[in-house]
């Protein structure tokens, strides 16, 4: 079944939208405005798809990093909003420069330039951005920047733009704009009572601990470079669950959903074959579903 529905591109975006759109139908939101994240959230998983085949993440092609990422969003999809948004793209164009450094080492510095003036803007759009730096910074460094001058640089360039715009709101006499881009965390940590975190986070973690139990079973064509890819991702995942856990922004989960999906698509498409890998498959897009739907009947 998952060769079936994910081999090809056309398929994999089928099911993609026919998923995001049971999203959109089970929470009764037809408006202009939930249409328009849940496309970009189907952009975004395109997006993380290409970057898994630019660089091989995966070693093999497949498109599941798509309808994975388009399924895990169901922990998002009750209070998505526009930060959720930037959050994806954030780490999207953190994967792109940090491996495009790796392949480009003269350029490591110019890409965390990049980088910073990246997250400065990010930042203006929503004020906990700067949260990403440290993941981020973890990222380049395991693609092999290293030097303590270029996260200097990448630093300086993110304070830079927001000065800039701080002069900008100055001078357009938008001074309480100004305070709107320091940090500031609400620190609710009710938000983790939610009925689809509990229900599906507890299966994501299994399907997790199955594949890094199975990761040497793998017939990797590269076996170092993909093991070293999945302890990468890994990490990433676990810094951004760290932050969520600590500052209680459901908006970060955004970056783990990405880390993880691709973490998954390793599992499920080396064991494809697998009956109960199958089964899993079809169990955590039935589960997100269901979560999503006893989300509405008890909280709308």
């Amino acid at each position: 079944m998952i060769k079936l529905l994910t081999e090809k591109i056309g398929g994999a975006v089928l099911l993609a939208t026919a998923i995001l759109t049971g999203f959109g139908l089970i929470i009764d939101d037809g408006s202009i405005t939930m249409i328009t994240k849940l496309a970009l959230l189907l952009a975004e998983g395109l997006l993380l798809n290409y970057l898994c085949f630019r660089f091989g993440i995966l070693g093999i092609n497949t498109n599941l990093p798509l309808v994975l990422f388009c399924t895990l969003t169901a922990l998002l999809i009750p209070q998505l909003g526009m930060g959720d948004i930037i959050y994806g793209a954030v780490f999207l164009g953190a994967l792109f420069l940090a491996l495009e450094s790796r392949e480009y080492p003269r350029l490591s510095s110019s890409y965390m330039i990049y980088f910073g003036v990246f997250l400065g803007i990010a930042q203006a759009f929503s004020n906990i951005s700067l949260l990403m730096m440290l993941p981020v910074f973890i990222l380049f460094a395991q693609a092999g920047t290293r030097k303590p001058r270029h996260f200097i640089l990448s630093f300086t360039y993110f304070a830079m733009v927001i000065i800039s715009i701080s002069g900008l709101l100055f001078v357009m006499e938008l001074d309480y704009m100004i305070w709107e881009l320091i940090p500031s965390l609400s620190l609710d940590y009710s938000v983790f009572n939610s009925i689809v975190i509990k229900l599906t986070v507890p299966f994501i973690l299994i399907c997790l601990a199955i594949h890094f139990l199975s990761l040497n079973s793998y017939r990797f064509r590269y076996p170092n470079q993909s093991i070293i890819l999945n302890y990468t991702m890994l990490l990433q995942l676990v810094f951004s669950v760290l932050l969520v856990i600590i500052t209680a922004e459901l908006d970060i989960l955004m970056y783990t959903i990405m880390a993880a999906s691709i973490l998954l698509s390793f599992i499920f498409r080396y064991k494809q074959d697998s009956t109960f890998i199958n089964s899993a498959f079809v169990s955590l897009i039935s589960i997100c579903m269901m979560s999503l739907y006893l989300y509405k009947i008890l909280i709308l």
